[in-house]
């Protein structure tokens, strides 16, 4: 067969082309885009359908698209009706935010209004309250004034009208200024036996201090004489000292105690501080801080039955000596060597070192004066360490 009676044979007679009249013009309707998809749907629906019905009848293709025309047309109407609501629901959704919204402006400014007004009737009330408590004042000040005026009023007419009040009391003046004479009689008769006395006491106290200022003169003498062998030389040798040198030589050891021992009491807490960063001197002042107090070694050294040799005394005090030494020198180098180790710092790692372009913000913000701090603490720890080794 020929290719033309081919496309003659395939081409649609006229019956054909009338049933398929209707789905045109309801196509040619449509949009292009849904002009497509029913005709999708279509073909999708007629390539699902087997070639023959059950009873072997073919179904008639323009009766299966009049049914598909039918179908679509209502859900188009379904929700063309439902596009319609919506967009009635929509308007009115927006008239009833667009009255809302006015309605809350105007609340807003009403509330504006109020506060406005509240603060106004505040700050009046405010300054009404101020002008309350100065007026109170006034009239507080005023009641007190007239009061005192009365009672000058009642006492100028009691002083006016009454003598007799007053010259009881002169009575009564005359006579307290006559037991004051006679109390002055007795006292000055009471000094005069007291000092008596005192002198007596004084005679009997340089009668018993010369019968026992025999034998303890060769005491203090033998004392003196060691005073006079130290060095350097504290008193001059070849003297039999009055009791009162003794005395003075006694209240100088007191207060010479007390002195050491509040020193010692006020440098233990910066020695600890300095030596507690480095281990090196961290066990020595450890030592140190748990000897016995400088008064304690003291007493034990002047018990009266079972005193102790004064070497005792002197290496405590060699010790006190060696850590205070060692931590001024200490405290000296670390502040004479700030700058030099600052330098250090700032063109290390932590200044410029790192970041040439590096600013002092941004060095303080990484905490570079702690650490430089810190820095300078460990140095001057190291510095105590190196004076106490060498036993300065």
């Amino acid at each position: 067969m020929a290719a033309g009676e081919q496309r003659r044979n395939l081409s649609p007679d006229s019956n054909t082309i009338e049933l398929f009249e209707p789905l045109r013009a309801v196509l040619s309707q449509a949009p292009e885009t849904e002009r497509f998809r029913l005709l999708a749907s279509f073909f999708v629906d007629l390539a699902d359908r087997p070639l023959a019905a059950a009873d072997g009848v073919e179904p008639s293709q323009a009766e299966l698209l009049a049914k598909k025309l039918t179908r679509v047309s209502e859900e188009k109407a379904l929700l063309a009706d439902t596009l319609a609501a919506a967009q009635a629901d929509l308007e009115r959704g927006t008239k009833q935010l667009e009255a809302e919204q006015q309605r809350a402006e105007e609340l807003d400014r009403i509330n504006a209004d109020q506060r406005k007004r509240l603060k106004s009737a505040q700050d009046q009330i405010a300054e009404l309250e101020g002008q309350v408590v100065a007026k109170n004042g006034q009239l507080h000040k005023a009641e007190s004034r007239v009061e005192e005026l009365a009672i000058k009023l009642q006492r100028a007419e009691l002083a006016a009208g009454d003598t007799t009040r007053v010259d009881t009391l002169e009575e009564a003046k005359r006579s307290l200024g006559t037991e004051v004479e006679q109390t002055r009689g007795n006292m000055e008769q009471l000094r005069l036996e007291k000092d008596a006395v005192i002198e007596q006491l004084k005679a009997d106290v340089l009668t018993a201090k010369s019968s026992s200022s025999a034998g303890a003169g060769s005491a203090l003498a033998v004392l003196w004489d060691r005073l006079a062998r130290s060095k350097p030389p504290l008193a001059p040798g070849g003297l039999t000292p009055p009791i009162q040198a003794a005395e003075r030589l006694v209240d100088t050891f007191i207060e010479l105690t007390r002195f050491v021992q509040d020193l010692d009491q006020a440098l233990a807490p910066f020695l600890g501080g300095f030596a507690k960063h480095n281990p090196a001197v961290a066990r020595p002042w450890d030592v140190y801080a748990r000897s016995p107090e400088l008064q304690r070694v003291i007493k034990e050294i002047i018990d009266a039955e079972h005193g102790k040799p004064a070497g005792v005394v002197k290496m405590r005090l060699l010790g006190l000596k060696r850590w205070t030494l060692a931590a001024t020198i200490a405290g000296d180098s670390a502040i004479e060597s700030i700058a030099h180790e600052l330098e250090e710092q700032m063109r290390g790692e932590l200044g410029m070192g790192s970041d040439p372009n590096r600013k002092i913000k941004d060095y303080i913000r990484d905490d570079g004066q702690e650490l430089f701090h810190q820095h300078i603490r460990e140095l001057r720890s190291q510095k105590l360490a190196d004076a106490y080794a060498h036993g300065v």
